[in-house]
């Protein structure tokens, strides 16, 4: 009698207790998630920071994919940030983008890359190449990046910077992205204002090649611009591609293979946006392999903008959001491309868009 008293009596307390318990639970289910975040960061070289901000999406897996976006002339990292998209895309898919920026030199030149400038000044330990490359590694290593799975995707001058990037660190980038851009090594001369002689394609491919060195290997890549593009010739944008089909066809032959990629695209298709911008998009297929090699989207009537880009008043310089989302394009292509140690292997497609 003396227990069933005492176990009445302590009742209200255990029912006290265990209500304050499942109410701390419930507090800590509700607790809010992690949020998105953009890290700021900066690379020193002698005399000089270059800076950066790294989108990381709440939620990333533990070895997300590297994409690494270089911004065009007149442009900073935080302005490409807000107006090509990729953040909300990065989240859905879960990848982190790092927006590279230049120095107080940079700012001299009208914020543009040594990639359109001085192409022949670059290596893979000298100009913004090598320092695009040191911030890319300390990102991968700051958040676990997956090693085989880090793209370059540059826009404009950005885009000749990373046609440097694709050949000098193929060891590095998986593949690489080319909007309104160039071949590899073709600076602004004869791409950028009246068109001059320079080196041909057959010579820009060998010398791409040769960048290369004892870490050559086919480098995916996807090229995008307007044919409305007054500022980079549409003879650059084409010769763009050419470059690297040919590239990819004398690694291919130095390493043996009786295949090669052939000058007229597999697949070829049109598309329009509602309300905007038609579009052509050519793909050639890589020997044996399931996914593209090479990619080329010409959207007809844009300038040279941002493809698909953030319709907002102050980013009306940089984007053009009645073309098909560039960023979307370059994603699909990316996400299929896994380096490896001579070449590329095919994950399947990812169904994020």
């Amino acid at each position: 009698m003396r227990s069933s008293a005492r176990a009445r009596r302590y009742r209200p307390l255990i029912w006290l207790v265990s209500a304050l318990l499942v109410l701390g639970a419930g507090a800590a289910a509700g607790d809010p998630a992690a949020a998105d975040r953009t890290d700021t960061g900066t690379y020193g070289v002698p005399g000089l920071d270059y800076t950066y901000r790294a989108f990381v999406p709440a939620g990333l897996p533990e070895h997300p994919a590297l994409l690494v976006m270089i911004h065009g002339c007149r442009t900073t990292a935080e302005q490409q940030q807000r107006a090509n998209l990729l953040d909300p895309l990065a989240r859905r898919a879960g990848f982190v983008v790092l927006y590279v920026d230049g120095t107080p030199l940079h700012r001299l030149q009208d914020r543009c890359w040594s990639g359109l400038l001085t192409p022949a000044l670059e290596s893979r330990t000298t100009g913004d190449a090598a320092a695009i490359a040191a911030m890319t590694r300390a990102a991968a290593e700051r958040y676990g990046a997956d090693p085989h799975r880090i793209y370059a995707l540059g826009m404009s001058s950005g885009a000749f910077e990373t046609a440097l990037l694709g050949a000098y660190f193929p060891d590095l980038f998986a593949a690489v992205g080319l909007h309104s851009g160039a071949a590899f090594g073709h600076g602004v001369l004869g791409c950028v204002g009246p068109a001059l002689p320079g080196a041909t394609t057959e010579q820009l491919a060998a010398q791409a090649f040769s960048a290369q060195g004892g870490h050559r290997r086919v480098v995916p890549t996807i090229a995008m611009r307007g044919d409305a593009d007054t500022t980079v010739s549409a003879e650059c944008g084409e010769q763009a591609v050419e470059q690297w089909r040919a590239t990819a066809n004398l690694i291919l032959a130095a390493q043996g293979g009786a295949d090669r990629i052939r000058p007229e695209p597999t697949a070829f298709r049109d598309g329009v946006v509602p309300g905007g911008h038609r579009y052509t998009v050519r793909t050639w297929d890589a020997p044996g392999a399931p996914c593209p090699v090479l990619q080329a989207w010409t959207v007809h009537g844009m300038g040279h903008f941002w493809s698909g880009g953030a319709d907002e008043p102050d980013l009306a310089e940089f984007t053009d959001p009645r073309g098909p989302s560039a960023s979307a394009a370059a994603w699909a292509f990316f996400s299929r491309v896994e380096r490896t140690a001579d070449g590329f292997s095919c994950r399947p497609p990812d169904t994020v868009g």
